[in-house]
């Protein structure tokens, strides 16, 4: 797993961990412990750096005072802590340090321990930069041209007449993306020429290696742009450093362009000398980002009686609409998802049932398998208008509520599913609620209400292990499962595991709900591992909390028995008896953009890792 929180990397740089022994005989009774801790960095800089420190006695009662060692005089980078990680950020340079954690115990003499860290101030990898986006040529006379010079366009150069003949060449896209890949989007024409095979120079066919489908990659040092890949260009395909191609299998695997960008970011001049010192000279410009639109997101009916409803004017549903049970009976229409997407494209996410009428081909109404073309494979789009009332999809099959429901009728057959819907709309002040309305026949109206999903904040709610193969692995380093991972089959045979419920409540506790099965193996005393009884602390009784630090990455559990994934992964080691659960667990946490995955590591001995990933409910 890629641990990447709202652009942050969590970069795992460093975790020494020792088994924690107990030295007790009759001449130490005086002397804490098993003293050890863990050092992680939390930050995509390197200089974020926490500790995680234990002892022998484990329990709140140990004070450990963590002194990262970067200041001699003060006492600015001393922490005390019952147990839970500690954090500091050290300076912004590449620097060793000595970390010393001493343990405090009542009755016993202090213990300290001491370990070297080194911080290295990590670069963070690209991500993109100013090119970052898509960009075409400038939709003018003179955004390509060709002279003797740079910035000499006198041999030739487009007129605005040729963004029509040549507009096969001006809808070409170079796509810049934030991983360092290129792309030439050329579509089913651009402009071919006579070096290529054609007839005559003109809109056509795009010939390989130049027709797009190149595996490219790109640089941008600021006053260069370099693509690397055979057939991937900017401008012409013909324009390459020292020569201009006269056949495509001479395609150079990079060519390097002279860059020059505007201050806004939205204009990209390049120029490139082919041979003889003449200079081909390209403008580009970027494609504005859509706006975004109130509409963004994913929506369903709303779970309520009346969120859908038949009758002879707006606003009347009295010939019929939905009961409250039908939210129930009607679950396969009521999970069906109608997704608005930020670049204009539109969803319709129906699973594998909703509901199916006998217009459609079924012997009788009801939850079955949604029949094409209204079965979410739709490529479609929209188009908002906040000011006339209006949402119209584009892409036949595509629809809001009910797919019978089209302007001036009702479907009586799928093969008759129009091109275009358009339903009156009216959104709510707080944008998550949104009422339609669609005229149909005869006067008729179906309307329909539906309400928009809220990206959760933070871990609060119900969480399970996703339903997937990988949900579950262990593996000798971070984002590495190779030892063992669930499969596909798993997810059944492993049921009673993979509908345990972790609970974070918005008051900070924290639950366990395993039911009457769960997943047990020999180290708590089954006979053989499998569904079977929770073994106490593990059932669920704890009494737990959590806290979820969403800067440093990292979610602990507080409470003898809660676990997130496997009850036997703690830290710096795998439980072999129920009695040896510690008081508190830290995961390296991870939570998707949206909300709704949280992926898990937690590293138990000589380097392995269990990584966890769980789906919110």
């Amino acid at each position: 797993m890629k641990l990447l929180k709202n652009g942050m990397y969590l970069i795992l740089v460093l975790l020494l961990s020792t088994t924690i022994s107990c030295h007790e005989d009759d001449d130490m009774t005086n002397t804490i412990g098993g003293l050890d801790f863990v050092i992680a960095t939390l930050n995509a800089d390197g200089n974020r750096t926490g500790v995680l420190a234990s002892t022998v006695p484990g329990d709140n009662r140990v004070v450990y005072t963590v002194d990262f060692g970067a200041t001699a005089d003060d006492d600015t980078d001393v922490y005390q802590t019952s147990g839970p990680m500690v954090i500091h950020n050290y300076p912004n340079e590449t620097a060793t340090y000595t970390i010393t954690v001493t343990a405090s115990f009542p009755g016993q003499e202090d213990v300290s321990i001491s370990k070297e860290h080194t911080v290295t101030i990590v670069e963070a990898p690209p991500t993109g930069d100013a090119l970052t986006g898509t960009w075409r040529l400038a939709p003018e006379a003179g955004a390509i041209g060709v002279g003797p010079e740079l910035d000499n366009i006198s041999w030739w150069s487009n007129t605005t007449d040729d963004l029509t003949t040549r507009a096969c060449l001006f809808d070409d896209e170079y796509i810049f993306g934030a991983d360092g890949s290129f792309q030439n989007v050329l579509g089913a024409d651009t402009w071919v020429e006579t070096w290529q095979g054609a007839a005559a120079e003109g809109c056509g066919t795009p010939v390989a290696p130049h027709d797009g489908t190149s595996t490219a990659t790109y640089e941008y040092s600021g006053s260069t742009v370099t693509i690397n890949g055979v057939g991937a260009y900017l401008g012409l395909a013909k324009a390459v450093n020292g020569t201009q191609l006269t056949s495509p299998a001479n395609a150079p695997d990079s060519v390097t362009y002279m860059a020059a960008l505007s201050a806004d970011g939205l204009t990209l001049e390049l120029d490139i000398e082919f041979e003889d010192g003449g200079h081909w000279s390209f403008k580009l410009v970027k494609d504005a980002p859509p706006a975004p639109s109130a509409l963004d997101g994913t929506w369903r009916l709303a779970p309520e009686a009346g969120a859908l409803g038949v009758g002879p004017e707006l606003d009347n549903i009295s010939w019929w609409s939905n009961t409250s049970d039908d939210v129930t009976t009607r679950a396969c229409l009521f999970d069906d998802t109608y997704v608005f997407n930020t670049d204009g494209s539109f969803q319709n996410v129906v699973g594998s049932e909703t509901w199916v009428e006998t217009w459609q081909g079924a012997a009788a109404e009801g939850c079955g398998t949604p029949v094409a073309p209204h079965d979410g494979t739709a490529s479609a789009t929209y188009s908002y208008d906040e000011a006339a009332g209006t949402i119209t999809l584009n892409g036949t099959g595509a629809y809001l509520g009910l797919a019978k429901a089209v302007n001036g009728t009702q479907l009586t057959s799928p093969a008759d599913a129009p091109d275009s819907v358009t339903y009156m709309a009216a959104l709510s002040e707080d944008g998550n609620t949104l009422e339609l309305d669609i005229e149909f026949e005869d006067g008729g109206h179906w309307s329909f209400k539906l309400v928009k999903d809220v990206i959760p904040e933070g871990v609060e709610g119900t969480w399970k292990l996703a339903p997937e193969a990988g949900a579950l692995g262990v593996g000798p380093e971070l984002d590495n499962i190779s030892w063992w991972s669930n499969t596909s089959d798993d997810v059944t045979t492993r049921a009673c595991l993979f509908d345990d419920e972790y609970i974070f409540n918005t008051d900070g506790s924290f639950q366990n709900v395993v039911g009457s099965e769960t997943w047990i193996e020999t180290w708590q005393g089954a006979a053989a591992e499998g569904c079977g009884t929770p073994v106490a602390p593990h059932d669920g009784t704890a009494s737990a909390t959590y806290s979820y630090d969403e800067a440093a990455g990292t979610i602990t559990i507080n409470g003898t028995g809660a676990y997130l994934g496997l009850a036997k992964a703690v830290n710096g080691t795998q439980l072999t008896s129920p009695a040896d659960a510690p008081d508190s667990v830290t995961y390296m946490a991870a939570l998707s953009e949206d909300g709704n995955t949280l992926e898990l590591d937690i590293e138990f001995e000589d380097g392995g890792h269990w990584s966890f990933k769980l789906a919110r409910q």
